[in-house]
């Protein structure tokens, strides 16, 4: 007898639990602009992008003489533009089916899919604009040190301690830190939990801990030379360099992190230095011409003084650059970050008219949206069944967020 009870929304709302429970990353992030996408068949009063407004940099006058300081308003955009999805046909016999065996057989495959996209778009992305980190490309961290390192960076950028950092990190990074810990001191219940788990669970040195097989492999670029500053007193998002290996060639590849001699970090609020070198992500690939030279797109600025101060100094020339990891090595990338520094927002996709079965929902607690449209294809006499989702995602403060380098994930 045919399940009856198997509608549009049933198997809707089935699909949204499925996704919702198998998002790690994602979970971790700030939803709070979502709403200003409106969810209402994707009709917004914002259109698909919004500007969010980061809090304005200041510095502090000594005396009794006024100072005027201009209010600058410093912008970054989130864009709803990643729409995901899976096709597949879905038979009569299989819309008979019970919703356990609907769901196990039908959508749990395909949603997972979609979640662990939204995982894996998440992790590449942010890394890749995120200039902080800490351990060995290519190689494991086995000892805490590597995550209160992490925990450390996030401090020196003036990041809440408030619950909500999360550290996540891969499966064999999850392993060897879980085994690191087993006879240190620790409380009976994280103790318990480690050991029936496996995983290092929730508020564990300061960090939230997620195991997410997407995180993602980064490979250093190929190098060469000795590369070096070329010209004193450069600012700004760019660098020039020269000493690379004389050959026009790849020589550093996006999200590679990288030191310049006697350029340090200050603090956000005091500007003052904190005696430990500013590292640098790359933001696009850099290839050298054939003398060796080559500009360097890079994350954050070279800004050497006023509100928006990065770095203890300009370089001077000939400083040399330190890349993190040697050529080409392979390395994982965990991340550990603050709620607030990663942005991500669903919405919902309109519901089409005139097909054999359409449904579009929102899980009220998550707010994460998912669209089911079935159809009849009369030129192949089958059904055509189709999971959609809507999100976009932006790193907001990727000084508040930190790479965790690893060998394995």
């Amino acid at each position: 007898m045919a399940n009856s009870f198997l509608t549009n929304d049933v198997i809707t709302l089935e699909a949204l639990r499925i996704f919702k429970n198998n998002l790690a990353a994602a979970k971790h992030t700030d939803r709070k602009f979502e709403a200003l996408f409106g969810q209402n068949g994707n009709q917004s009063a914002t259109g698909t992008t919004i500007r969010i407004r980061k809090p304005n940099q200041y510095t502090v006058r000594t005396g009794a003489t006024y100072s005027a300081q201009n209010v600058t308003d410093d912008y970054t955009s989130l864009a709803i533009d990643q729409q995901i999805g899976v096709d597949t046909s879905i038979t009569s016999a299989e819309m008979a089916l019970s919703l356990s065996s609907f769901s196990e057989q039908i959508i749990k495959p395909q949603v997972t899919l979609l979640a662990n996209y939204v995982d894996q778009y998440i992790l590449q992305n942010a890394y890749q604009q995120v200039a902080n980190a800490v351990g060995t490309p290519g190689t494991v961290p086995t000892a805490l040190s590597t995550y209160l390192d992490a925990g450390a960076k996030l401090d020196q950028f003036a990041c809440p301690r408030d619950g909500q950092r999360a550290m996540v990190l891969g499966p064999q990074m999850q392993a060897n830190i879980v085994d690191a810990l087993k006879g240190l001191f620790n409380t009976s219940s994280k103790i318990s939990s480690q050991y029936n788990e496996g995983e290092m669970g929730m508020n564990v040195v300061g960090f939230n801990w997620e195991l997410d097989q997407n995180v993602y492999t980064h490979t250093v670029g190929p190098l060469g030379g000795t590369p070096l500053v070329n010209g004193a007193s450069q600012t700004g998002t760019s660098l020039i360099t020269d000493g690379w290996t004389a050959a026009a060639a790849a020589r550093l590849k996006v999200g590679d992190v990288f030191t310049i001699a006697g350029v340090y970090a200050v603090n956000p609020v005091s500007k003052s230095s904190t005696g430990v070198l500013q590292q640098f992500v790359v933001t696009a690939n850099v290839s050298s011409d054939a003398s060796g030279n080559a500009t360097i797109p890079i994350y954050p600025a070279i800004t050497a003084s006023g509100a928006s101060q990065t770095v203890s100094g300009s370089p001077a020339d000939n400083a040399a650059l330190t890349v993190l990891g040697a050529a080409n090595t392979l390395t994982a990338q965990g991340m550990a970050w603050h709620k607030s520094a990663i942005a991500l927002a669903f919405a919902e996709l309109q519901k089409p008219q005139g097909v054999d079965m359409a449904s579009v929902k929102t899980d009220p607690d998550s707010g994460v949206s998912m669209r089911f449209v079935r159809f009849y294809d009369g030129s192949t006499d089958a059904f055509k069944a189709r999971f959609d989702v809507l999100f976009g995602m932006k790193v907001v403060r990727p000084e508040w967020a930190v790479r965790v380098c690893s060998g394995a994930a």
